[in-house]
């Protein structure tokens, strides 16, 4: 059983609590929210204790690790506070709001000794890993590629998708996923296109192409609706395509290629291979994930911070 603090008690960590804490193989013990009454809903929920503050609950002597899922705009202070007390640490995407904190909280990590990873639950899974291989299998052969995560989640103007305050928008939210993904697959992009829709100060709808050589990667984001794609990845070579949906929760993809249709590797519960996988590496005293690597994640979020140049996006507590 490991034993994991919470620190943040809304809607995602109850969604994660409900999909990783049936299996009997994690159990929260510890629960921090800013609100404590909305942190001991979620604790008295799953037989764990509330805490009044963030250090008392990550210093519990029941804890193994912690998950920080909190608002985008606080990741990195939360997650250097967690970090200062010596514990492993899961955190949510996006990462932190810019690459300058990801690099600050990298370099913490490995002044305390401690394991720390993004909680970019695709990269656990199997069948990202499976894309990996075949797109590296047919290297030099790719023709173009669309990934999509397009969502109607914001719903009415007190969404916190749609908080500059809170660095909301689609970008850092969704967006963070077919990028990370695009990444993933085939590396740092040449060049840059992106533009997007605005709404209350913060972005909607992203339309972004990585420019590679002989190929471009369309990628579609937003918190407002389907734009007709959804959720979906369409990888196009010579020979052979790579598609699905629901790429980002680690569901199979179908490969066809030489007149053979195959699917990949699937998983049914990634946020759960997720903490398996996450438990085990701290298990083995890792410090940093083979799975989502400390180097993966700071380019992604160089990438993000390429990005909101290119589209003008600043959130209201920055002075850049």
């Amino acid at each position: 059983m490991f034993k994991w603090a919470f620190i943040g008690a809304g809607g995602i960590a109850h969604s994660v609590a409900r999909r990783i804490t049936a299996c009997g193989r994690h159990r929260i013990t510890a629960v921090y929210n800013r609100t404590f009454e909305r942190g001991k809903k979620l604790a008295d929920k799953y037989g764990a204790k509330a805490y009044k503050s963030l250090e008392d609950a990550v210093n519990a002597s029941d804890v193994d690790g912690v998950y920080v899922n909190v608002t985008n705009n606080v990741h990195y202070d939360y997650c250097a506070r967690a970090i200062r007390c010596g514990k492993p640490v899961l955190l949510e995407k996006p990462f932190t709001t810019d690459a300058e904190q990801a690099a600050e909280l990298f370099a913490l990590a490995k002044e305390n000794n401690v394991y720390l990873s993004e909680a970019m639950w695709t990269w656990f899974s199997d069948s990202a890993r499976a894309a990996k291989e075949v797109t590296d299998s047919r290297a030099g052969s790719v023709k173009n590629a669309l990934i999509t995560l397009c969502l109607p989640i914001a719903f009415g103007k007190k969404s916190r998708l749609l908080k500059s305050e809170l660095a909301g928008g689609a970008l850092l939210d969704v967006g963070v996923y077919p990028i990370t993904y695009a990444y993933r697959l085939f590396g740092k992009p040449n060049g840059i296109d992106a533009k997007a829709r605005f709404k209350f100060g913060v972005d909607v709808d992203d339309d972004i192409t990585f420019k590679y050589d002989g190929f471009d990667v369309k990628i579609k984001a937003s918190v407002r609706g389907l734009r007709g794609v959804g959720e979906r990845i369409e990888i196009v070579g010579d020979g052979w395509t790579l598609k699905g949906g629901k790429y980002h929760e680690g569901k199979s993809l179908v490969y066809r290629h030489d007149g053979i249709t195959e699917r990949t590797a699937g998983d049914n519960n990634a946020m759960l291979t997720q903490f398996d996988r996450v438990a085990a590496e701290i298990r083995d005293g890792r410090t940093e994930s083979a799975y989502v690597p400390h180097g993966a994640t700071a380019d992604v979020m160089e990438l993000l911070d390429n990005i909101r140049e290119i589209i003008g996006l600043k959130f209201t507590f920055e002075n850049r």
